[in-house]
């Protein structure tokens, strides 16, 4: 099996022990799914804030073209390119504008997944988090 695969059709879990969110903001809980499509994949976040159960995602190729970000109100949009089998990277955008890079890289065992997400929050507080999931 390609490494690449080992991130596919895996219920992701969020190591909040591991993780390092900027203060003021830190889930309870979090899952990511992500599936294999045609020069891309699609992401699926599910996740619980203070209480209240959040979701969002997007389908993106690696062509460096924008494509639609759903559910989240600091971006609209993901442009993604693949490093190689183990490192995507994107920048997430909205109307049009710049608002932050993503970094997603697969353990070399495959068991653990690390994102780095940078960007300002809806009311535009900046924003550094490290986040570790691992398989369930």
């Amino acid at each position: 099996m390609a490494v690449q695969n080992e991130l596919f059709g895996v219920k992701w879990t969020l190591n909040k022990q591991s993780s390092k969110f900027t203060k003021g903001w830190s889930p309870e809980s979090e899952t990511r799914l992500y599936e294999e499509t045609p020069n891309g994949y699609k992401l699926s976040v599910n996740g619980v804030h203070e209480g209240k159960p959040y979701s969002w995602g997007y389908d993106a190729k690696y062509d460096g073209k924008d494509h639609p970000v759903h559910g989240r109100e600091d971006a609209d949009a993901i442009e993604a390119y693949k490093v190689n089998e183990r490192i995507t990277l994107g920048f997430f955008k909205k109307g049009g504008q710049l608002c932050g890079p993503y970094a997603r890289k697969l353990s070399t065992d495959g068991s653990s997944l690390t994102v780095q997400s940078v960007g300002r929050r809806a009311d535009g507080s900046a924003f550094f988090d490290v986040i570790q999931y691992q398989k369930p």
